[in-house]
């Protein structure tokens, strides 16, 4: 197992603050800070937050990457989520969100970046039963981008979901989602935030779907109603069952600390080094 860090707290840190003049220059310089930190402390790998996808323009995408490529230690992407949405009713937000992550996918290779995790999007939170055509919009999205993506030698990994989301949440209905997209080419990120928030049984997650877990984001809760990330070990996520489930599956891949400020990035190291 390699444990790395996200630059989302990052982002959140340089957004909250007055240190930059615009977006693009918040996350050049959020981007770069993350990178320099995992550098100079040792870690391995450092999972990229690319959102929005299109954001740079020509000459601020050319230094982005260039600072990217700048630092030779492992790195993979999360692609763009706040506004994306694959399994949309509307057929114009779910096929923008194809369009996101196959700019994303092209900007991967330019930062040989060779994994890359993505959301599902929102699922109707008003009626339970046109969730299934939800489903069916999230198999032709993903259909189609993993079509585009099959010759750039890039892994997509879809990410399960926190419960308000209504699509992607426990064991079963995880197995039902990619039942239906039918894809022997798609993986997965298995957030601890997001699966405990639907009150999924870790160890049969683990015994499904060991063989197509590529990613895994450690995230700490207090709440099964929330999803704030705060320092890992401050809430009640049992991270040493989860150790032992991933260690007794033979994962060999990445650990990915996310947080939703860096300012305990080292407290968070600590407790999770104590516990590999």
């Amino acid at each position: 197992m390699e444990l790395g860090i996200s630059s989302l707290g990052n982002i959140i840190d340089y957004g909250l603050s007055s240190k930059y003049d615009d977006i693009p220059n918040m996350l050049y310089l959020a981007t770069e800070e993350c990178l320099k930190f995992a550098e100079e402390n040792e870690i391995k790998i450092v999972e990229i937050v690319v959102d929005p996808q299109d954001l740079y323009s020509e000459v601020k995408r050319e230094e982005f990457i260039e600072l990217v490529n700048s630092y030779s230690l492992k790195k993979q992407v999360h692609g763009p989520f706040i506004d994306v949405n694959l399994c949309s009713h509307n057929n114009l937000i779910s096929q923008a969100s194809v369009e996101a992550y196959k700019t994303t996918a092209k900007l991967c290779k330019r930062i040989n970046v060779d994994l890359i995790t993505i959301h599902p999007g929102l699922a109707n939170f008003l009626l339970e039963s046109l969730r299934v055509f939800n489903t069916i919009q999230l198999s032709r999205a993903l259909n189609e981008l993993l079509d585009y993506t099959k010759n750039l030698n890039l892994t997509i990994c879809l990410e399960n979901m926190t419960k308000n989301t209504h699509i992607m949440l426990d064991q079963d209905n995880i197995a039902q989602i990619l039942e239906s997209i039918g894809r022997p080419d798609l993986f997965l990120t298995y957030d601890t935030s997001h699966f405990y928030t639907n009150n999924g049984n870790v160890d049969m997650l683990w015994e499904r779907f060991h063989k197509i877990i590529k990613n895994v984001h450690l995230v700490e809760n207090y709440t099964v109603e929330s999803d704030t990330h705060p320092s890992l070990g401050s809430g009640k996520i049992n991270f040493k069952a989860i150790l032992d489930t991933i260690r007794s599956h033979h994962y060999k891949d990445a650990l990915i600390i996310e947080l939703s400020s860096n300012e305990e990035i080292k407290t968070s190291i600590d407790f999770i080094n104590k516990l590999l």
